[in-house]
């Protein structure tokens, strides 16, 4: 292997994504850019520092006693050199940016797209608001948010899908409350969420009855309601509560859909600001 004292940016940056995502696929996704290219940056890493940093498998991808000690040094690295380029090579953005967000989806979701946005623009200001997908749109349309990330309903398909996750049935850790019948459900209001009709569908399909314990607007009510084994709902499968767990399709409750993510983004951005954290938020989502 040939070595060089000089490291590449963008070499890091791959390598990082790889490590993190443990698969070249789901790195180039991230990246936006070709798997074969994404591999081809990690060799070049590798041969430039005349070590093998992670090791290639069916199971998937791993570190190297050498990749673990590059992956700190990396890191380090790509924030200060993201650190320079906001507050020095590139041109300054600033301004306010409305988010509209779903509350479950902002706990989930944010933290991916924030880890390295403040650092790269601490210029821009964040205001979230949390409401119901449905909410949302009728909050983007008035002008009271600038972007809304909701799950894609029937009635209204539009924005751009940057996201799928997977509905899963979810009930308190420890009880059998899926053996029931009637199955005792907490849901969302009846035409304000597609996890709902989702359920109601699946169930009436496989001849399962149910009953509503709760119907509440607020994430919170309905997941007290299930955390106190008083109900099972749905859930997005990377969503799910600690004191929750997933009701496996053995355990007797049938299959639920995935959903599309969406991102709204208004058709006349109030600053630059808008359209810089839009695109952020569509690197960041992305998982195919």
């Amino acid at each position: 292997m040939i070595y060089n004292p000089d490291l590449e940016i963008h070499l890091l940056r791959a390598f990082v994504a790889v490590a993190e995502s443990r698969s070249f696929t789901r790195a180039a996704s991230r990246l936006n850019r070709t798997q074969s290219a994404v591999s081809m940056q990690v060799r070049r890493l590798e041969q430039n520092l005349g070590k093998l940093l992670l090791t290639r498998n069916k199971g998937g991808v791993g570190l190297t006693d050498s990749g673990r000690i590059m992956l700190d040094y990396a890191r380090q690295i790509l924030k200060i050199n993201d650190t320079v380029m906001a507050e020095i090579g590139d041109p300054e953005v600033k301004g306010r940016v409305r988010l509209g967000i779903p509350d479950d989806y902002a706990a989930y979701l944010l933290p991916m797209v924030l880890s390295g946005f403040g650092s790269l623009y601490p210029r821009i200001s964040l205001e979230v608001c949390c409401e119901l997908s449905v909410d949302l749109l009728r909050l983007l349309s008035d002008g009271e948010v600038d972007m809304a990330v909701t799950t894609r309903q029937p009635q209204s398909p539009g924005g751009e899908v940057i996201r799928r996750e997977q509905l899963v049935w979810a009930e308190a850790d420890g009880c059998r409350l899926h053996d029931e019948d009637p199955l005792p459900l907490a849901l969302f209001p009846d035409g304000l969420c597609v996890f709902r009709e989702s359920a109601i569908q699946a169930l009436q399909a496989a001849g399962r009855r149910w009953r509503l314990v709760c119907s509440s607007r607020g994430l919170a009510g309905i997941r007290a309601v299930v955390a106190s084994a008083m109900a099972i709902t749905v859930v997005t499968k990377n969503t799910i509560s600690p004191n929750m767990r997933i009701i496996r399709t053995a355990e007797g409750l049938p299959p639920l859909p995935g959903v599309e993510i969406s991102l709204h983004v208004s058709a006349s951005p109030a600053n630059e600001a808008v359209t810089v954290f839009a695109d952020y938020i569509r690197q960041s989502l992305k998982n195919g």
